[in-house]
Parts: structure tokens; C-alpha cells; sequence
């Protein structure tokens, strides 16, 4: 679920349906006998002052199961001169029913103090409670046998031994317990020279790892894979403990960014282009000191006619450091969101399993065609229905030595656009995994990128 795209979604969509019409001059040649033009009603006046706007959350996809909650908005439109609005708060509750949650409080003030600067804060509380971790680069093996139990009720009376399953190392054995509570996320954007951009940011969390599970969630007595490889020395912050773990991140961001895209939601022509650095140090609040870089690459170009778009996007992130190992799935940029996942999953590469890529270094490619074939206006409301065939790619490296990468994992698969008004777009994805055999099925809100 992309929490902030689809509210303004909804903002745009409730704006187009409440907007007045107008009244067309007659032209003279047609009026018989010639009469004084038409005057048209005096326009609708703009709406000022605060309102409130409501929407249910809904989503499903295999890696986190179904999602469901709701997002109050509230809209401060000022003396409806500035545009969208002075300033807006919106309130988030969202889970699965996989243990997900990702409950958020967003502030937006588009000319901060009468200025050019838009200043944003997200507050949010994150929960996953069965993470993934495959280990680190793009050579780790995944054997779902360790994993996996047909008998699960034999399990609620021995949570180590699988019947049938001479293989199983626990149902738990890929994943782990992390909470944040806090993550604080404050960005500051202005244009600079035409399509140029320049974001500030700062992004604090408290974040706290269980790398064990109790009985009730049939956790098993043997190590997991994190276990092992915090053991092995492989990541920083753990040793393998039983107790919990908690680690204190705080960055500092900067980022400059081309956008020429003609309509962000849903863009048919244009390009969005960030570089993103981040850093994380003693005098910033952090208790790890370590770095990061992004870039992130996105063209749109129609084929032939506007109903049929190539969409690409280059994604690559490198880290360095004393890099808590939770961070190694993430990416940087303004639109990146704390509690996304890494490579693999419904933000960045269809049929890969969530997580399943991460390292130091990371390269995400994604590439899809759009065709919209079918365009419907019933009870004045534009719909449009979209097929897309994609291709997602993704690579990681263990550190900045690149020595374990192998064979890029890649997805591949199709699925369906409706977009409402242009903006507001329910995405539904099905991609595979040839290499690990996986699947996924997605069911979101606003194209992938």
C-alpha cells in the first residue's frame, strides 16, 4: 500500500467531482433571432478553511497476506488561494493479517511559511513480526523444505519436527521480529530551475529485533538463518542472542531530483531522476555510524500512440559502514518509505519473495509496457483499464568488495490497471520466479513506480 500517493489520490479525485461546471457562451451565428450573449453564473467560490475526507485500506499480496485498515485526512485550504492546500494531516492505521503494521501520522505543508519549501513529517509505528531473511548477497540458497510444514497441527505439540519433512528446520527458520517505534521522517523540497529539485531530510528511528519466537508462534529451538549468520560474525548489531536487540538510527538526507513527468501518478511521457545520499553518525543521534547513496533512474515513453507506454526504472543503492543488517533491504530517496521491502515483494520486484535480496550494494531493475485498451465514463466518472506485461531484476552484493553476486534473480508476469479520474489507480499484479520457483500475487494501490 503506498500510503501517501493514494491520499492524494483521493484528494484530486474528491476536488474533480465537486468541481463546478461552467456555462458555454452561445455563439452568435446560431441564435436566431440574435440575442445578447449568455452570461454565465458567477463562479463557485473556493473552498476555504478545514475539511475532513475518509478512506478505507484495503490490500492483499502473498508475502504479507491481507492488509486492511483506514486513513482520515484532514484538509486545511486556508483562504483557497493556495494550492492544493496550506496544509494537511493525515491519520493511518493499517496491518495484515501476516503481522504487518505500518500506522502513520503525515503532516504536509506545500509553502511552508509563505516559501518555496514544501516541509513534510511522517510518524510512524512499524511492526513486522515474521520478517524475512535469506541471508546476505545474491548467492544465498533458499531450500523451502527448511521452512515449510504441510502438518502444522503436528507442530503445535513439537514445533521442531515437521512429520514427512526430514529437512525441516523450523516454520521460523527465514525470519525474525522487528519493531519500530519510532520512525521519525522530516524532508524539506523546493524547485530550483525548472524540472530541478532539491530535498533535505532527516530520518530517526528506535528499531528493536527478536531474532527468537515463543510457543504460541511456533517458534523453533534451533537457529535460524539470521541466527547463523550473526554467529558467523556476517552482521553488525546481533551476535545471536536470545534477548531482544535495539538499535538507535538517525540520517541526515540530501537528494537532487529532475522530474519532467507530465502526470505523476500515472506518467505516459517523461523522466524522474533522483540521486539520494544519506549519513548516519554520533552527531546526527545515531548509535552507528555508516552511509549511504542512491540512484534511481525512471523513464516513460509512449509507443507509437499515448495508449501504449514503456515504463522503466534503475534502481541502485550502495551502503558502508557500521550498517545495522535490518537497513541492508532498504533503498534512499524522498518517496521511500520505513517499513518497504527490500528487493523482492509488491514495492519492487513481482514473484521474488519479499526480502530476498539484501546486502551492502543493490541493483533493482523493473520494466513494463502499459496498454490501455478500454476507456469508460459511467455516471461522469473517467475510468480507464490498463493490461501491463513486466520484468523485474534484482541483484545484491554482500559489501562493497562485489564478489558474491552470481546470477541476477529476476520476476516476470502481467497484470491489470483501473484508474479512476486518472489518479487514483488499483494495481493487480501475478509475477514468477523461475529461479527459486516462487510466486506472488498483488493487489495495491498506484503503479509500482
Amino acid at each position: 500500500m503506498h500510503p501517501t500517493r493514494t491520499t492524494w489520490a483521493v484528494v484530486l479525485t474528491a476536488a474533480l467531482a465537486t468541481a463546478p461546471a461552467w456555462a458555454q457562451e452561445p455563439s452568435r451565428e446560431v441564435l436566431e433571432p440574435p440575442a445578447a450573449a449568455v452570461t454565465p453564473p458567477p463562479a463557485e467560490p473556493p473552498r476555504t478553511g478545514w475539511r475532513v475526507l475518509g478512506l478505507p485500506l484495503v490490500s492483499y499480496n502473498s508475502d504479507e497476506g491481507f492488509g486492511y485498515g483506514a486513513r482520515l485526512m484532514l484538509v486545511d485550504a486556508g483562504d483557497g488561494s493556495e494550492v492544493p492546500y496550506r496544509r494537511s494531516v493525515v491519520a493511518q492505521f493499517f496491518q495484515s493479517t501476516n503481522g504487518v503494521a505500518q500506522h502513520r501520522l503525515i503532516l504536509d505543508e506545500p509553502h511552508f511559511l509563505s516559501s518555496n519549501w514544501r516541509l513534510g513529517l511522517n510518524l510512524a509505528l512499524l511492526n513486522d513480526r515474521f520478517s524475512p531473511y535469506f541471508g546476505l548477497g545474491g548467492q544465498t540458497s533458499y531450500v523451502p523444505a527448511y521452512g515449510v510444514c504441510a502438518n502444522r497441527d503436528a507442530l503445535e505439540e513439537d514445533p521442531n519436527t515437521c512429520p514427512g519433512n526430514p529437512d525441516f528446520r523450523g516454520l521460523r527458520y527465514y525470519s525474525f521480529e522487528q519493531r519500530t517505534l519510532p520512525s521519525v521522517v522530516l524532508n524539506a523540497r523546493r524547485p530550483l530551475s525548472g524540472p530541478w529539485q532539491l530535498a533535505l531530510g532527516y530520518r530517526f528511528r528506535l528499531t528493536e529485533v527478536r531474532t527468537r519466537y515463543g510457543a504460541d508462534d511456533l517458534g523453533q529451538a534451533r537457529d535460524s538463518r539470521v541466527v547463523e549468520d550473526a554467529r558467523a560474525g556476517m552482521l553488525s548489531g546481533i551476535h545471536g542472542e536470545e534477548e531482544a536487540t535495539s538499535f538507535r538510527t538517525a540520517e541526515v538526507t540530501a537528494s537532487l531530483l529532475l522530474d519532467t513527468r507530465d502526470n505523476e501518478p500515472a506518467p505516459v511521457r517523461g523522466m524522474f531522476h533522483e540521486l539520494a545520499l544519506r549519513g548516519a553518525a554520533t552527531a546526527t543521534g545515531s548509535a552507528s555510524n555508516y552511509w549511504g547513496a542512491t540512484l534511481n533512474l525512471r523513464f516513460y515513453q509512449p509507443l507509437f500512440t499515448e495508449r501504449l507506454v514503456a515504463a522503466v526504472r534503475l534502481f541502485v543503492d550502495v551502503m558502508g559502514g557500521d550498517v545495522p543488517f535490518f537497513l541492508l533491504t532498504s533503498f534512499g530517496g524522498v518517496e521511500w518509505l520505513d517499513g518497504w521491502s527490500g528487493i523482492g515483494g509488491v514495492y519492487t520486484a513481482r514473484g521474488i519473495l519479499k526480502n530476498r535480496l539484501q546486502g551492502q550494494a543493490k541493483a533493482l531493475a523493473n520494466g513494463e509496457l502499459r496498454f490501455k485498451f478500454l476507456s469508460v465514463s459511467p455516471w461522469d466518472q473517467h475510468l480507464d483499464f490498463t493490461l501491463v506485461a513486466f520484468v523485474d531484476a534484482g541483484q545484491a552484493w554482500t559489501d562493497l568488495r562485489f564478489a558474491d553476486g552470481g546470477d541476477p534473480r529476476y520476476g516476470a508476469g502481467g497484470g491489470l490497471r483501473i484508474a479512476w479520474e486518472n489518479d487514483f489507480i488499483l494495481r493487480v499484479d501475478y509475477g514468477i520466479s523461475p529461479r527459486d520457483g516462487t510466486t506472488g500475487f498483488y493487489l495495491d494501490f498506484g503503479h509500482l513506480f
